[in-house]
């Protein structure tokens, strides 16, 4: 088997839990660089997540991985999960272009009594840009700094975005990777009223207070991604993560009242590169 190769920023997508990971899939190149043309990785997910925004009820959910990319050069379309997007930049280790990302809402099955009354929350498509800086350490060891700006296509929550990462990716061997990741997102007062707020009708349905989410920090997290080339062909890929919610979300009775500010989600993958 050859030795594995890793890029260094990797998007990892959480298919349904309405979050999206700073880490990417094993991406195959070459002794020269990135390989161009077409590449398709397809396999099998398994998720322990929170059933919405700040539940403190979990569920487990089977997903499909797909990630499918096309390069030339540094240059590049992506759709890994719920994500699509288009580096337009080339050389300095800088990425720039548009970004399109699926947001799970709240669906109308929860467990939680109390906010399954407030209503769902439809599904939301949001898009914008993101810019990204790549740092080659040396010897399998990369830095990345990245932010994306977005907002709701629709009328799922009208809301902007802001997120901000960092990621740090370590080798552990020819076959195995590390990734720690840690982000914070800020989102205006429309995404926050969205999921955290209570209309006087949703109080009224739900007995919770009437509250008014304001903008400011959504959440901070930490996150660390191994991933093990088994072969050319296959691997696996294990993720944690810890969520923590601030402002306008910690203080909703949402939150307060049978919710939680703490955040977890775990995941398993096994992955066919093509």
């Amino acid at each position: 088997m050859k030795q594995a190769n890793w890029t260094a920023w990797a998007l990892f997508a959480f298919v349904g839990a309405g979050a999206l990971a700073p880490q990417q899939a094993f991406a195959q190149e070459d002794e020269h660089g990135p390989k161009d043309g077409f590449e398709l990785q397809l396999g099998v997910a398994a998720f322990y997540k929170p059933e919405y925004k700040g539940s403190a009820d979990y569920e487990v959910q089977p997903l499909p991985w797909v990630s499918m990319r096309y390069s030339q050069g540094d240059r590049y379309i992506a759709l890994m999960g719920p994500s699509l997007r288009a580096n337009l930049v080339s050389g300095g280790g800088f990425e720039f272009g548009p970004v399109l990302n699926f947001e799970s809402g709240r669906p109308d099955d929860i467990e939680n009594r109390a906010v399954r009354r407030l209503g769902e929350i439809d599904d939301a498509l949001i898009a914008g840009v993101f810019v990204a800086k790549n740092v080659d350490l040396g010897e399998g060891h990369g830095l990345q700094l990245g932010a994306e700006v977005v907002a709701d296509t629709g009328s799922a929550n009208e809301g902007t975005m802001a997120k901000f990462e960092l990621g740090y990716q370590q080798p552990l061997g020819q076959r195995t990777m590390l990734i720690y990741g840690a982000s914070t997102t800020w989102a205006d007062e429309n995404y926050m009223q969205t999921y955290y707020g209570v209309t006087p009708r949703g109080a009224l349905a739900s007995g919770l207070p009437v509250y008014n989410a304001k903008s400011g920090i959504d959440n901070v997290e930490v996150s660390a991604t191994l991933m093990y080339q088994v072969n050319d062909r296959w691997s696996v890929l294990g993720r944690g993560s810890y969520e923590r919610l601030l402002d306008s979300a910690s203080d909703s009775p949402i939150i307060q009242r049978g919710g939680s500010e703490n955040q977890g989600t775990f995941a398993f993958a096994v992955i066919r590169s093509f």
